[in-house]
């Protein structure tokens, strides 16, 4: 057995990774179409493909479990969310102060009003500048109590760094692995930038009330949710909009006009939340819908927060959307009328079946899948769970076209390689800012379209060179807030049969030959030593170790799901 220093561990890892991983797609032997239609999945890659679509990644244990209740049930189960139990969850979460506060509490504490400089008063007589008196004077009591010294603001940026925590957190350590995937799924398909000013405390109710109730529920029940969270009301601007008043000049003021029409919420609305960029509005429909929507709005944003409906800003007028006629006089009904229209819509039925479909079957999914879940969610009523049915439990889903076909975005990445290591982890910024610097900051999308669900987006070289650096500083423990023991994760240091136990533990058994070479080959060579010598002795066989599970974080399979 060979000495290796931690520093070759890394640099030769990362080598290692490189070639393995610089195209990962060619790197996958998937049949074409003839083929599949005639092949079928094994039970262990039923198992495999549920863990890898359904949940955040494999847990120790996980495969093994999904294999003796098969793959269907555990759909089922997950389908179910609150069938399990998830009070250890609960205590997690427990120590993240800000998620339960409500809006005008977040805003009190985290913007507080800055306080007024107060003027040193000053008498005519008294000059400017003083000499100081020979003979200091006797104090005189004070007649009133003196004014109580501001509150040390606290840190504004801890509501969202705690929602980032709560997201990963839930993500690595939630039975309910399903739910924790559509809340993401929906909180990027509603996506809100969490930095444009008061959405900074707004955000927390927007995941809390307005998106983890509805879910996995009906898609009307959380459209309509959504377009009453004043964070979206916010981000979107359409808290300003308000019916266009003209008033004639008078003797002491010239003809004026105030209010008018915001069509960003309207928009995105139809084109990124319900029809899609190809749903058949017009500009006429963008425009009547924001006239619907007026009068939508958030009282106080940096104090208070929450959503009212402001009749003087409505523009009560006679409305077609989508040729439909709203009657003149609805008042606060226009808005929940169009939302209606929206979400009964055979194209939203599409666009949500098509987004869906790609998140679970692929990035090119097949349009009879597509067909056959917008059929369901029309005959639904729009139910989420009922088209997830539909989708999970679908041939297209086992199909072996559809087995490991996706890559993980950076979220799912870097949750994945937390859930198979078993990491001990906080969540905190030293783990979510190794996220954001592979491309995908939480809540950090500034366009309202949300991030990208295809391959494409995420297999830049330095997306992967971040990858491939987080699963190095990962296995090494250099990441403050995160561990891992090796020696529970793969049965102990002992290099005989490493390289098995390395993919049984990280990928599920499931590594092509070019990974299963790699690992042995780092396992029989000698590593060149570094130039610089390490700061304490290290454990050749440990480092080896933990240069292995690094390189099987950062092959192709974990790559995919």
């Amino acid at each position: 057995m060979f000495r290796r220093s931690s520093g070759s561990v890394l640099i030769t890892a990362l080598l290692v990774l490189t070639a393995l991983a610089d195209a990962p797609i060619a790197r996958l032997a998937l049949p074409d179409a003839e083929t599949a239609a005639i092949l079928s999945l094994t039970n262990a890659q039923k198992a495999q493909q549920v863990i890898s679509r359904l949940t955040f990644g494999a847990r120790p244990g996980d495969l093994e479990k999904v294999t003796a209740i098969g793959a269907e049930n555990y759909i089922r189960q997950q389908l179910d969310p609150y069938s399990f139990n998830d009070s250890e969850m609960d205590k997690r979460l427990a120590k993240l102060s800000t998620l339960n506060l409500p809006t005008p509490t977040l805003a009190e504490q985290y913007n507080p009003p800055k306080p007024k400089a107060t003027p040193t008063p000053q008498t005519a007589s008294t000059p400017a500048v003083q000499a100081a008196p020979a003979v200091a004077e006797t104090p005189q009591p004070q007649t009133s109590p003196a004014a109580k010294p501001t509150p040390t603001p606290k840190n504004p940026n801890m509501v969202v760094n705690e929602l980032r925590r709560a997201k990963l957190l839930r993500a690595v350590y939630s039975d309910r692995q399903l739910y924790e995937m559509m809340v993401d799924f929906w909180e990027n398909h509603f996506s809100i930038y969490a930095n444009k000013d008061s959405d900074r405390w707004l955000l927390t109710a927007f995941d809390r009330d307005s998106v983890r109730p509805y879910a996995m529920g009906r898609f009307r029940d959380l459209l309509g949710s959504v377009a009453h969270s004043p964070a979206m009301l916010y981000y979107l601007d359409n808290w300003q909009s308000s019916v266009l008043r003209e008033y004639p000049a008078t003797k002491s003021r010239p003809a004026r006009k105030s209010g008018g029409i915001n069509e960003n919420y309207a928009r995105e609305l139809m084109e990124l939340h319900t029809l899609g960029v190809d749903g058949g509005y017009t500009q006429k429909d963008v425009q009547e819908v924001a006239r619907c929507l007026t009068g939508w709005t958030v009282r106080k944003p940096n104090e208070e927060g929450t959503f009212i409906y402001n009749p003087n800003m409505h523009d009560n007028g006679e409305k077609t959307v989508l040729g439909i006629k709203i009657l003149a006089g609805g008042g606060i009904s226009d808005g929940e009328r169009v939302l209606d229209i929206l979400a009964k819509s055979p194209a939203t039925a599409k666009f949500i079946s098509t987004k869906l479909a790609r998140r679970f079957l692929g990035d090119t999914p097949p349009q009879t899948a597509i067909d056959r879940a917008a059929k369901v969610y029309l005959a639904t009523d729009g139910s989420i769970t009922a088209v997830l049915r539909t989708l999970l439990l679908s041939k297209e889903f086992f199909s072996p076209s559809a087995f490991q076909s996706k890559v993980k975005t950076p979220f799912e990445y870097v949750a994945s390689a937390l859930r198979a290591t078993n990491a001990a982890t906080d969540g905190d910024a030293p783990i979510t800012n190794w996220i954001a610097r592979m491309g995908q900051p939480i809540y950090g999308r500034v366009t309202p379209d949300g991030y990208p669900d295809v391959a494409s987006e995420w297999l830049s070289g330095n997306d992967l060179l971040s990858r491939l650096n987080f699963a190095g500083s990962l296995v090494m423990n250099k990441i403050k807030g995160t561990t891992i023991n090796v020696d529970e994760l793969i049965g102990g240091t002992d290099p005989s049969n490493m390289p098995a136990r390395v993919i049984n533990a990280v990928l599920m058994n499931n590594a092509a030959d070019k990974t299963k070479l790699a690992l042995v080959n780092v396992s029989s060579k000698e590593v060149p030593p570094v130039t610089s010598p390490p700061a304490k002795p290290t454990d050749p066989d440990r480092a080896l170790a933990e240069q292995m599970i690094a390189l099987a974080l950062g092959s192709p399979e974990f790559q995919h799901r």
